[in-house]
Formats: C-alpha cells, structure tokens, sequence
C-alpha cells in the first residue's frame, strides 16, 4: 500500500538540533524502498511524501522512526493513494 503523508508548520521550536538525524534517517528509509519523494514546500509552511507500507500501521511505524517526529516537532497525516 502506498500512503501520502503531509504535515504543517512545525509544533514546537528546537527542532535544530534533530536535523543531522533527521536527514540521517530519511536517507537511510529512501534507501530501503520505505519513503519516496520526500518534500518541504517553499514557503517552509509543511512536508509531505509517499510511504510505502503493507498497512496504515506499519506506515505509521515507520514515520515514526524519524527524529522530528519521535520528539514531537512533527505530526503527519496519512491518506491512502492508489496509482492512476
């Protein structure tokens, strides 16, 4: 299953410090095939991109893998897609 996952501006201030791990961590996904285009709109207003997971679960497993989020500066929404 495929899921787009979007989230806005972020939650709390600090995330800084979790950027190196961050980038670390959607490398590492992209790498295993988990995450496919990952993007920060322009206006630095939110990111979004597509999981790839058996469930919404497990999508959600993953997405909280990322450091941003296990530390609460993020907060995704998942939506389910299917190809055209």
């Amino acid at each position: 299953m495929d899921f787009l996952i979007t989230a806005g501006a972020w939650k709390k201030k600090g995330f800084e410090a979790l950027k190196s791990a961050e980038d670390t961590a959607v490398r590492e996904m992209k790498a295993e095939g988990v995450l496919s285009a990952p993007y920060r709109k322009a206006d630095g207003s939110g990111v979004f991109g597509i999981i790839h997971a058996k469930d919404l679960a497990e999508a959600k497993a993953q997405v909280a893998r990322l450091p941003f989020v296990a530390h609460g500066f993020l907060e995704f929404e998942f939506a389910e897609i299917l190809p055209l």
